[in-house]
């Protein structure tokens, strides 16, 4: 589903609601539960990998992910980084998720369809809590941009993934250079 859609859908969930949102090829479940922790609709993204419990990725997990795909096939790492993009801008995940199927890298926490999937959900959830219509002020329109600028760091290999988290776990905005979109 397009962003838009996706803001519908989950503004929709009431307190502590729970929907299944997208399954990857491999079964994976990306969830929705609606929390009201950050701000009223705020909601957990959450994965249900075949065989285990669910649980509740952060970006952390995503930037690193990325990054382990961008060390081990840059190439096909470049073509996850580009179909982001186009997240990012609205498009529907589980049409650029299409490219994807069958690509494994060799290093690798989830696959490329399941990153779009909770990509997509991770920056619905920033505009959720700081967004226009937010608790919360950011000084990114969308506030999605805030996530996408750091996914850019990570494709640009321009440091090492501990620098890049810590400032994303550090609420340090991305560098000014990362607000621009990559060149796909």
């Amino acid at each position: 589903m397009r962003i838009e859609e996706a803001y519908q859908l989950l503004r929709k969930l009431a307190p502590k609601q729970r929907i299944e949102v997208y399954r990857g090829f491999d079964g994976t479940i990306i969830t929705a539960t609606r929390t009201d922790k950050i701000c009223p609709h705020d909601f957990a993204v959450g994965l249900v990998i075949p065989g285990r419990r669910e649980f509740y990725p952060t970006h952390v997990r995503l930037l690193f992910d990325l990054y382990l795909k961008r060390i081990t096939d840059g190439e096909s790492a470049k073509r996850l980084f580009c179909a982001l993009e186009d997240v990012f801008r609205g498009e529907d995940p589980v049409k650029l998720a299409k490219d994807f199927e069958g690509i494994k890298f060799r290093m690798q926490l989830d696959n490329c369809d399941v990153n779009l999937y909770y990509a997509q959900l991770l920056m619905v959830e920033q505009d959720f809590n700081y967004g226009k219509d937010g608790c919360k002020s950011s000084k990114y329109n969308p506030a999605r941009t805030y996530l996408m600028g750091y996914i850019r760091w990570v494709a640009s290999g321009d440091d090492e993934i501990d620098k890049i988290i810590t400032g994303a776990v550090r609420n340090y905005p991305p560098r000014v250079k990362y607000i621009e979109p990559l060149d796909c």
